[in-house]
């Protein structure tokens, strides 16, 4: 997908979330040197489940465990600071609880140094 826009020297990203069944699916690939900063995001579920962000595959979680319910969804809003970043070269990944259900939507980051 292409870039949306600068926010300050970043580039501001999108990715697609689209998490079918129980575990881990990745949303954006590790980046060298880098952190992971999410700013916005919009999530729907397709069943009644439970979703965590995390920081690498199964790793740290960066939010707690998100109820959603059937054809139920929401939507962070727009921070610029961002809502969580992942560790220094560590993939974002979606932890989907409930057996069978699907998960989908879309979210917008950009990528910080780690000295950051």
């Amino acid at each position: 997908m292409a870039p949306l826009k600068q926010y300050g020297t970043q580039l501001v990203k999108r990715a697609v979330i689209s998490a079918a069944g129980t575990g881990n699916t990745t949303l954006v690939a590790a980046v060298t040197g880098h952190k992971i900063r999410v700013r916005s995001l919009v999530l729907v579920s397709g069943g009644t489940t439970n979703v965590t962000f995390q920081s690498g595959a199964g790793g740290t979680a960066l939010t707690g465990a998100i109820p959603l319910v059937a054809n139920t969804g929401f939507s962070s809003g727009i921070d610029d600071e961002g809502h969580f970043e992942t560790a220094s070269a560590a993939l974002l990944n979606i932890n989907v609880s409930g057996a069978g259900v699907s998960v989908f939507g879309w979210l917008t980051y950009y990528e910080v140094p780690a000295s950051a």
